[in-house]
This record gives structure tokens, sequence and C-alpha cells, in this order.
């Protein structure tokens, strides 16, 4: 696939290559939607450590499929990012990605710390304990992406056109089909995903899995 580095949206906002330089802001917005789609500020004392988690390891282990969307004043309020092939970006994330979190964060939380209200805990118990076997993968769905977007893009056609962008991209390097997780009870997510021709593969209690055919 070529890899422009501008693929305009419209004069106000636009879809481009997300470089290291991006990294911080694209982790804010992470964290201003971490919440079913809400901000997530008051729920961790580390505002980077969401990020780090589901965005953070794409800007690095699959560079060629991050994009992030920026305003006119060069804002970035959004990202799209992609693993082409699942399984071999798990291997990847747990192995180089996870071991660079544990040097990072390397205290093992107790369960009375998981337990509090902030969810800091959470996330760097799967930095110690995740392995490639936590991660659900779909044969037919082997690549996966994630979305996020500020209020201040949402509700104009950017999110359906960053879709397309990245489907497009995952289909041009020969991806037979693409899965997403998502929370339950985040509605709003559902119905767009839905309206895009995603559908439900699999849920448990924490989340729900759609699927796309790319083929």
């Amino acid at each position: 696939m070529s890899r422009s580095n501008n693929h305009t949206l419209s004069h106000d906002f636009n879809l481009r290559c997300c470089t290291l330089e991006d990294e911080d802001a694209a982790v804010a917005v992470c964290l201003h939607t971490g919440d079913s789609g809400n901000d997530a500020s008051s729920f961790f004392d580390d505002p980077k450590l969401l990020g780090y988690r589901y965005v953070s390891p794409y800007i690095h282990l699959s560079p060629d499929l991050s994009f992030v969307l920026e305003d006119s004043e060069r804002h970035v309020c959004g990202y799209v990012l992609a693993a082409l092939d699942s399984d071999l970006f798990y291997t990847q994330y747990v192995n180089e990605w996870l071991s660079k979190m544990k040097q990072l964060y390397p205290i093992m939380p107790t369960d009375e710390e998981k337990e509090k209200g902030k969810r800091d805990w959470q996330v760097i118990d799967g930095f110690h304990r995740d392995n490639v076997e936590s991660f659900k993968r779909f044969e037919d769905y082997p690549s996966h992406l994630h979305i996020d977007l500020l209020p201040i893009a949402q509700g104009k056609g950017y999110g359906t056109k960053m879709i397309c962008h990245i489907e497009n991209a995952l289909k041009q390097l020969g991806s037979k089909g693409v899965h997403l997780e998502m929370a339950p009870d985040n509605t709003r997510a559902f119905h767009f995903y839905t309206k895009l021709g995603f559908f439900v593969l699999a849920n448990d209690q924490d989340t729900l899995w759609l699927g796309k055919k790319l083929c």
C-alpha cells in the first residue's frame, strides 16, 4: 500500500498518518474518551496509562496503520489504529511492549489496590499478567482496529470516513476481515458500528467483540 502523508476529509479536519510526535496528543484523546466514549480523567491518577495500553503500542508496532484526525489548528482530536495480523501484533505486544511497561510500572498491584476506585491498577495488572492467550482473536477477522474521537469531531461523519479509510488500507494489505472490542454499555458506539456493517462475534460481561468481512 502506498502511504501518503495526508488524507483530507474537509477544510476543518484532516486525517493523516500518525507520527511519534503525535503520541502524547493521541494518548490524551484515549483518556478523554476512555469511559465508554466519555472522559475517563477522573478514573486515573496517571493520565498516560490508558493510552499506553490502547494507543501507543499501535503507533510503535503498527505505524503504517496508525492515523490521526486533526482540526484546523492542527490539534489531534481523534485517531484510528489497526493491526493487520492480530496474532503477530499481540506476540510483539507481549514480547516487546509489555517488557517496557513492566520496567515503567514495576510494582504489581495488590488485590486491595485493584479494588480501589481508580483504574490505574487494573491496567498495570494487565501489563504484568497478559500473555498472547489473553487476547481474543478470530480466524475470519484477523485484523483489528481502535477508533476514538473527541466530542468536537463527533456527529459530523468523520468517524465513518475514518473507518472506511482504515478498512481500505487493510483490504489493500490483503486482510479478509477486521474486528474490534467495545464496552457493552456504549450504545452510541454500537449503533455506529452496526450501521457500518459490523456485527457481534462474541461477548462477555465486560466486552463486546464486533467483526466485519473485508472481502
